[in-house]
């Protein structure tokens, strides 16, 4: 499993980019999120104005499904603006659920809520202990501009 990203739109003169980001799973994937994450420079935001970190579902079922209802995310577009000009760099991330990973989280509910727990606190499961989280390598972004001569 691995993702890869690429800056397929955008210029040093503006700040809106556009990300080509793939994504090989290996297997069928349930649901897939996406961010960016801001290593340094300016803040970026992603998919419209929401913040580096938050993860966003950059598919829909009404449009990306198959007949079945299943979505490939093996390839997303993302759109990333950095709030100010300079240098950033970001990377991609995906977070994704595989139909085992969920069967073995809904277990785990059913589980929990069928335990007696007498008087016991003990912790819901969540469903952040069943996913699979990778990053692209890094990719700078520039917004500046030209001077005179």
């Amino acid at each position: 499993m691995n993702i890869t990203a690429r800056r397929i739109g955008g210029s040093a003169f503006s700040a809106e980019d556009k990300l080509e980001v793939l994504f090989n799973s290996e297997g069928e994937v349930g649901v897939a999120t996406h961010t960016i994450e801001l290593i340094s420079g300016p803040s970026i935001n992603h998919g419209g104005g929401s913040p580096s970190g938050e993860f966003l579902h950059y598919k829909s079922v009404e449009v990306d499904a198959d007949e079945n209802g299943a979505i490939d995310y093996s390839n997303v577009l993302m759109q990333v603006e950095q709030e100010a000009k300079g240098t950033s760099v970001i990377k991609a991330k995906v977070r994704f659920v595989t139909p085992a990973q969920s069967e073995g989280f809904l277990q785990a509910i059913e589980d929990y809520e069928n335990t007696p727990n007498d008087g016991i606190d003990i912790a819901e499961p969540s469903i952040s202990d069943y996913e699979t989280l990778l990053e692209s390598g890094e990719i700078t972004l520039d917004w500046g501009e030209d001077t005179f001569v």
